[in-house]
């Protein structure tokens, strides 16, 4: 309990002479905030599941989409996930059930050590509707509706449960767009095996791969990189976009098959002006660019190997 205190002596009594390296589960994120400060003595790294692009030498943002070359095949990260046990495992049945064991410990032992929550059958049953509105926008009406539970709770669940990473949201943006929508979030999972559609999985798995890049970068001190999306009150969309900055810097729309160039895509592309705006397809060998729009049609395992 007073880790924080010892590692603060530590560094005051040695100073920068031994590099300290801290790793811990989420619950460490959660018991930073409280207590003894580490202000000036630390800096924070984000450790991510594995990506298509893994590597010991991660690309900056100057340098993002020159390496085509997949140290984790995208298949395999769509049915094993990114985390290293199941992935490196190479077996899709102990993977679900890898995945399994993981949310019943969540459940059962990491949440009860934030919250005194005395029902967890509620919260099992929250937890398992979740999937289904992955890549669509949080509805924590629906949720406590289908849960049975009140709105306060469910809308308390929810923010346990994303500081325990089980799921991450991405706001809406619309700093210079008028018609933009600033309503609820769109919700993602860390683990993407109990994603049972096959479109909202590979999504989830490209949201990743954002989140991943944006959180590196910022970490290494490239500028300040969110991950955001685009809707406007006439249910225009795209899927993606990362801001620099406060600029939007990406733009990324997924497909499934269609090649043919997204309408929306294009729209938001020539007011936002970005400096990359990608829409991602399942055809592998796909790779197109159309210069009059400044848009790069291109594969989804492509695209997120030249990420982090």
């Amino acid at each position: 309990r007073r880790w924080k205190g010892r590692v603060k002596g530590l560094y005051d009594r040695i100073g920068g002479k031994v590099p300290v390296i801290v790793t811990g589960s989420a619950r460490l994120d959660v018991f930073r905030k409280g207590g003894d400060s580490l202000m000036g003595r630390y800096v924070p790294y984000h450790l991510n599941p594995l990506s298509v692009g893994e590597s010991p030498d991660p690309v900056g943002p100057d340098d993002v989409f020159q390496r085509t070359v997949s140290r984790y095949p995208w298949q395999d990260l769509l049915n094993l996930g990114g985390f290293p046990e199941p992935l490196l495992g190479g077996s899709e049945q102990k993977a679900n059930r890898w995945s399994r064991l993981r949310r019943e410990r969540l459940l059962r032992e990491d949440v009860r050590d934030l919250r005194n929550i005395s029902d967890i059958n509620a919260l099992s049953v929250l937890v398992a509707l979740m999937p289904r509105q992955v890549g669509g926008l949080l509805s924590i009406n629906s949720l406590r509706l289908d849960a049975d539970i009140a709105y306060g709770t469910a809308h308390a669940w929810i923010g346990v449960l994303e500081t325990l990473y089980h799921h991450f949201t991405v706001k809406p943006y619309a700093r210079k767009l008028s018609r933009a929508t600033r309503a609820e979030p769109k919700l993602f999972l860390y683990d993407i095996l109990g994603i049972p559609v096959a479109g909202p999985r590979k999504e989830n798995l490209v949201a990743l791969h954002l989140l991943k890049a944006c959180q590196y970068w910022t970490d290494m001190a490239y500028g300040l990189f969110e991950l955001r999306f685009i809707r406007t009150k006439e249910q225009e969309e795209v899927d993606f976009c990362v801001l620099r900055d406060g600029k939007v810097w990406l733009l990324v729309e997924c497909k499934s098959g269609a090649k043919s160039l997204s309408r929306q895509l294009v729209k938001f592309t020539g007011l936002l002006r970005p400096q990359w705006s990608f829409q991602l397809v399942d055809d592998t060998s796909f790779d197109r660019f159309y210069a009059e729009h400044n848009i790069r049609v291109t594969s989804a395992a492509r695209f997120c190997a030249g990420l982090v």
